[in-house]
């Protein structure tokens, strides 16, 4: 979810059409949300949600298009459920049914790159459940006359790899099963397809959707409110020409508003928002509402490159290893080899010299993380997109999705020395799990057990998984995968470092009548994994990866 920043600017104390929003006339004027800047309508239902006002369905969903603003709108609803952020805003200024009633907290873990497992333990761990099987957990929630709230952020980006079905196995494995409890008071973002399919799979008059784009909740008002706010010096803009010169920056704003509600009722918070950046971050030549002003996430982009005299092609190769990007962001030093890869060309100079065309769309997102068993590895800053969104659009446009995993999928098998995973960087040995799925080769990567123990076991176990969950292509699956899979549940709930690993592993392949599997783990000095019943059997080579194509 989106983080709280600069506030709104106020509404002039509630005069005028930003003030008043769809408030019912009569009412006294009040104030939009200080974060928000707008959505009464579905800021009420919220309210009434979290209330448990009569007629509030028990699950509330929030959807709308890419960029619509349901992560801000959550965001801002959830400041008025936590006391610390409530007490700091005036709440007698705000349309007293979009406040919700001072409540403990509800739970909120976020689904972003995770299982339907893992947030269900989030769950029973701010419960202090006592479990030891998701059954459990799910028993204990909905026992008792307690009711709980809980919020699940992030639907749409649920999944340890990019190229699986990480939001709808949310959906089927733990947001309808929460849904059916009784007890539970269920909120989560999620897209319109997440939303249709939790709303046929639970009993009428259960769920309410709040969809950002309908007439009901869309809000123009705010819309604009934000876009203002985007360009005003006195909230953070800088002051330039178009920013300190009042009318010239209203014409922008209110062109831009216009435009970013071009496809749809609601409008696109993300395009004024990214708009705003391009503009504000490169000033030169000054932005026209004729002529620089986008109406989708693409249309950003393609406008920017076009104002600084680039190629719009440029643009879209410098940020595409970004939008297929693994985890939580691309190691710095991977920009560069990845995108060329992409490419096919070398693309030092285009993002060396391009900070200015790519700025507005990037943002750090801390370190790469390392464990105990990483201390040689190389780490450094991760760079990510500025929005989710904005990389769906990205990969939209990729004319062959599965050629351009294949070649990230490629380049950073090439990076690991001597086919040692042990001297590969986490990034590389993680992320290249994913971009094999999406390239449609994973049972490629499967006959090589040094990766299976080295390999984040969430991840590799969820694309393993995807694979043989589709008919298509669960029969590729070499017999050592279907011996990780039998084994993953141990790998992945004991949080067990490599060494345990390939314990564990080898067990299993001499269970499964795999030896030359097992002993290739034994072989390995770094695991120190105790002789078995192989001991006095010579060591074969160890398998590495068979060379990568594209999937017919």
């Amino acid at each position: 979810m989106s983080q709280p920043s600069s506030p709104m600017p106020p509404s002039g104390g509630g005069r005028g059409p930003e003030g008043d929003g769809d408030r019912p006339s009569g009412e006294r004027n009040v104030e939009p949300h200080p974060f928000i800047g707008g959505r009464a309508a579905a800021l009420r239902d919220l309210a009434a949600w979290r209330a448990g006002a009569p007629g509030a369905p028990r699950v509330t969903l929030v959807t709308g298009s890419p960029g619509s603003g349901r992560s801000r709108l959550l965001t801002g609803f959830l400041m008025l459920c936590a006391p610390d952020y409530r007490d700091r805003i005036d709440l007698t200024r705000l349309d007293p049914a979009t406040v919700p009633p001072p409540l403990p907290a509800p739970a909120v873990p976020s689904a972003a790159g995770r299982t339907p497992a893992q947030v269900l333990w989030l769950l029973a761990d701010h419960y202090d459940i006592d479990a030891v099987r998701d059954t459990q957990v799910y028993e204990e929630l909905g026992a008792g006359d307690t009711e709980r709230a809980v919020v699940v952020a992030d639907v749409d980006q649920a999944g340890p790899v990019r190229a699986g079905h990480g939001p709808q196995r949310m959906a089927r494995e733990l947001l309808v099963p929460l849904g059916a409890l009784g007890s539970v008071r269920l909120l989560a973002d999620v897209s319109r397809e997440t939303a249709a399919l939790i709303g046929s799979a639970l009993p009428a008059g259960t769920v309410r959707v709040i969809d950002l784009d309908t007439p009901e909740y869309a809000d123009p008002d705010g819309l604009l409110l934000q876009t203002q706010a985007a360009l005003d010096p006195a909230f953070g803009a800088p002051e330039l020409p178009f920013t300190t010169h009042v009318e010239v920056r209203d014409a922008l704003a209110g062109a831009l508003a216009a435009r970013a509600t071009a496809g749809g009722a609601g409008g696109s918070r993300l395009i004024v928002q990214l708009a705003a950046q391009g503009w504000l971050l490169a000033p030169e030549p000054t932005p026209s509402p004729q002529h620089h002003v986008p109406s989708t996430l693409i249309g950003v982009l393609d406008l920017h490159a076009r104002r600084l005299g680039v190629d719009p092609a440029v643009l879209r190769a410098v940020l595409a290893p970004l939008a297929l990007a693994e985890g939580d962001g691309l190691p710095l030093h991977l920009w560069v080899p990845l995108a060329s890869a992409l490419a096919g060309r070398d693309m030092t100079v285009e993002i060396s010299d391009g900070m200015l065309l790519a700025g507005p769309f990037i943002r750090p997102v801390g370190t790469e993380s390392t464990s105990e068993a990483d201390t040689s590895a190389e780490s450094g800053t991760l760079i990510a997109l500025a929005h989710p969104a904005l990389a769906e659009a990205i990969r939209a446009e990729l004319p062959d999705p599965a050629a351009a995993h294949l070649s990230l999928a490629t380049e950073l098998l090439g990076r690991v020395p001597d086919q040692d995973w042990s001297r590969a960087e986490p990034y590389v040995r993680d992320a290249i799990v994913g971009h094999a799925l999406g390239a449609g080769q994973l049972p490629r990567l499967l006959t090589d057990p040094s990766l299976m123990a080295y390999a984040d076991p969430v991840a590799l176990r969820a694309a393993v998984e995807e694979v043989a969950a589709d008919q298509l292509t669960a029969g590729q699956l070499p017999a050592s995968a279907r011996t990780y899979l039998r084994t993953a549940p141990l790998l992945t709930r004991s949080q067990a470092g490599p060494p345990l690993r390939a314990a564990l592993l080898a067990d299993a392949f001499d269970e499964d009548g795999l030896p030359e599997y097992a002993q290739a783990l034994r072989s390995r000095p770094e695991f120190a994994v105790p002789d078995g019943r192989l001991a006095s059997t010579p060591p074969p080579p160890v398998p590495h990866p068979q060379p990568m194509e594209t999937q017919a």
